[in-house]
């Protein structure tokens, strides 16, 4: 426990360190909010009359509308029904936001802050359900056009099929993302652009990208919607299908909205804290870094 304790701290010691020397703004949200966002894959936890966080990223756009050039948070977030070897249903996560930046920039900074982080802890290379990757050297980049042609047989960009996406994703491509060097996995198909923004290319995709290593997912970024009106029409289809589903529907975050059209151009990264120490640590599940993960609180 005492080394766990260690290696916890050192990496969120780390992260502050490189984020407080790139001139990033430590900030602090609300953990209970009037709406948890709308996404269809995730549920949220009630809290009396609001919910737990899902991850603090709609306030984080707001303090971005309101001036913050740069700002990043470090902070507990919750979701239901997510008890996995890589899941739990409280976890920690780092989001940093950055006004007047784009999606390569922030494939840079976030390439950049992980090798200072495995520097620091004196690990260049991770390894997870045999996959090794070496987070020193050049990282790979693919499109998920590139990555579902040429491990899945088809192209997410070209025919959309949303089951047939995520069935393939986990089944046939996650498995070669980041072994031996780490991915970055980008341009996904505008159907899932959430709350990034969408490049006009021919076909059109999403401005996001996740962060692979060893085959484990451990950061989701977009080059973020400032458009109220386009952001308000996905939030309503995103409630039609929770409907549709059954799902709980929460309300639609109209303060983030109302701050949308003022926020400037920005990019914004959510590295999975606890799955990036699991990597680091050489651990096979996320119970074994978690001081108190769920089966002992």
């Amino acid at each position: 426990m005492e080394e766990l304790i260690r290696h916890r701290a050192a990496v969120f010691r780390l992260m502050r360190a490189f984020l407080d020397e790139k001139q990033y703004f430590e900030v602090d949200t609300p953990q209970r909010v009037r709406t948890p966002g709308t996404d269809v894959n995730i549920e949220a936890f009630a809290s009396e009359d609001k919910y737990l966080i899902t991850s603090p990223e709609f306030h984080i756009k707001r303090l971005l509308a309101h001036g913050a050039p740069r700002v990043y948070q470090i902070c507990h977030c919750f979701r239901k029904g997510e008890e996995t070897d890589l899941h739990n249903s409280e976890f920690s996560m780092l989001e940093f936001y950055a006004a007047g930046m784009h999606l390569p920039e922030m494939m840079n900074e976030t390439e950049a802050l992980i090798r200072f982080i495995g520097d620091g802890v004196e690990k260049n290379t991770v390894t997870y359900s045999g996959n090794s990757c070496k987070l020193s050297g050049a990282w790979e980049r693919l499109t998920v056009h590139e990555a579902f042609l040429k491990y899945a047989g088809w192209s997410p960009m070209e025919a959309f099929d949303e089951d047939r996406f995520y069935y393939d994703l986990v089944d046939k491509v996650e498995q070669h993302l980041g072994v031996g060097k780490p991915t970055i996995l980008y341009h996904y198909p505008p159907q899932l652009a959430m709350l990034s923004k969408i490049a006009k290319d021919n076909p059109p995709a999403a401005l996001r990208f996740e962060v692979y290593l060893s085959g484990v997912e451990v950061a989701n970024a977009f080059e973020e919607l400032n458009d109220s009106a386009e952001q308000r029409s996905r939030f309503e289809r995103d409630l039609a299908q929770r409907t549709k589903l059954n799902l709980d529907t929460y309300p639609i975050d109209d303060r983030l909205l109302n701050a949308l059209d003022a926020m400037p151009d920005s990019c914004g990264i959510a590295v999975g804290v606890d799955r990036l120490i699991m990597l680091l640590n050489g651990s096979n599940t996320l119970e074994e870094v978690l001081l108190f993960p769920d089966s002992e609180n």
